[in-house]
């Protein structure tokens, strides 16, 4: 499971970034804001698949943690992309801590 830990944070870190700038460039009106908007997009797709395998194969936390975080992940995906990689929740499903 640990094969993909750095590229799925650097995805995360990409779809922010493709975000941020999507949105200043819808600021400023540019004709490329669609093509950067389905950029991020897909982006977060692609780190919401790797955040779910991860949680998925997990041996560490309960069943009952696992859906409540990929339930977060999905639903919330920016918000909880941020709590995922910042929060805590990483470690412990790396099994990096304990509860």
């Amino acid at each position: 499971m640990k094969n993909l830990e750095h590229q799925t944070k650097q995805a995360f870190l990409f779809s922010l970034a493709f975000y941020s700038v999507a949105i200043l460039v819808r600021l400023f009106n540019l004709g490329i804001f669609p093509i950067l908007g389905s950029l991020s997009i897909l982006l977060s797709l692609l780190w919401v698949i790797l955040v779910l395998r991860e949680i998925m194969l997990s041996r560490t936390i309960s069943n009952t943690e696992r859906m409540l975080m990929a339930l977060t992940i999905v639903l919330l995906n920016i918000v909880g992309g941020a709590f995922y990689f910042f929060g805590g929740w990483r470690q412990r499903v790396l099994g990096l801590i304990k509860k």
